[in-house]
């Protein structure tokens, strides 16, 4: 199913792209000359990471997925650098055409820039394309989170971390029925808090990021504890330079986060904060 929605999302988007294949441009103006300060350049640049890095964002949960990988050590770090690729040359083609199709000026105040580039190719049924390719790509989104998010619960009561139920697999399905049913539970939740697309990536991306610097971080402390034992033979090029820019960076989109939504951040990361005692709560609980 995973591997159709793909494959669907990605002829959809070159679809989308095709005035530039056949050579339709409607606007070719240059983007505006806008003079700042570098802090502020620093926080516009901050601000369009959230986006990007959410667009870009999913490599990461590919090791839930690891011990159902033939070969993970090969396999894991092609499908991460094959996915981003992929990633990296569509949506390239497809603000090519946003730029050569519409211009700068019209991409503005649009809220739908995909629906207006498909009307100025398509004409009103573009309209409807795009519909449809957003609502194979959520699919496709949904259908891979509810594979990898209950897999870290699985190995989280593998560790006596959660409850045992957590392990719980279908025998016919293989599916672990209480995980998926749970997460569904956050997801509605989550959905039915929410107003607006927006406000769920903006809650999202500072917990995902700050997830993702302390995740960063934790390959210096793994690194020096697994010295002389069988995982010693892992080798990193341009190690500790890559981690420190992974972290950096990651630092910059929080930051900038925080400054355009304080009070999204704020919840978010009380949230995050009440993930401490409740995880101390649970290891007791595995102790006793």
């Amino acid at each position: 199913v995973q591997n159709v929605l793909s494959g669907l999302k990605i002829l959809t988007i070159l679809l989308l792209c095709m005035p530039l294949f056949a050579g339709s441009t409607v606007h070719t103006s240059s983007a505006p000359a806008v003079h700042q300060s570098f802090t502020g350049a620093l926080q516009a640049i901050g601000i369009s990471l959230i986006y990007i890095f959410f667009t870009y964002g999913g490599y990461q949960n590919t090791i839930n997925l690891g011990a159902d990988i033939k070969e993970p050590r090969k396999n894991i770090p092609l499908g991460i650098f094959g996915g981003m690729s992929i990633v990296l040359v569509l949506y390239l083609l497809i603000n090519v055409a946003y730029c050569q199709v519409l211009g700068f000026e019209n991409m503005r105040d649009k809220p739908l820039i995909a629906s207006e580039l498909a009307k100025a190719f398509f004409g009103e049924a573009g309209f409807k394309i795009t519909s449809v390719t957003v609502f194979i790509s959520v699919l496709g989104f949904i259908n891979s989170a509810f594979m990898y998010n209950p897999r870290m619960w699985y190995a989280m009561a593998e560790d006596n971390i959660l409850p045992p139920i957590f392990k719980k697999v279908n025998d016919k399905t293989q599916a672990q029925e209480f995980g998926v049913t749970c997460f569904f539970l956050i997801v509605a939740v989550t959905l039915l808090l929410s107003d607006t697309f927006e406000q769920v990536v903006n809650y999202i991306m500072f917990i995902d990021s700050s997830s993702l610097i302390f995740a960063g971080a934790t390959i210096f402390i793994l690194r020096r504890r697994m010295k002389n034992t069988e995982y010693d033979g892992f080798k990193m090029k341009l190690f500790p330079v890559i981690p420190v820019m992974f972290i950096v960076v990651l630092l910059v989109v929080c930051i900038s986060d925080f400054s355009t939504n304080p009070i999204a951040v704020i919840a978010s990361l009380g949230v995050f904060i009440a993930g401490w005692p409740l995880y101390h709560l649970l290891k007791l609980r595995k102790a006793t």
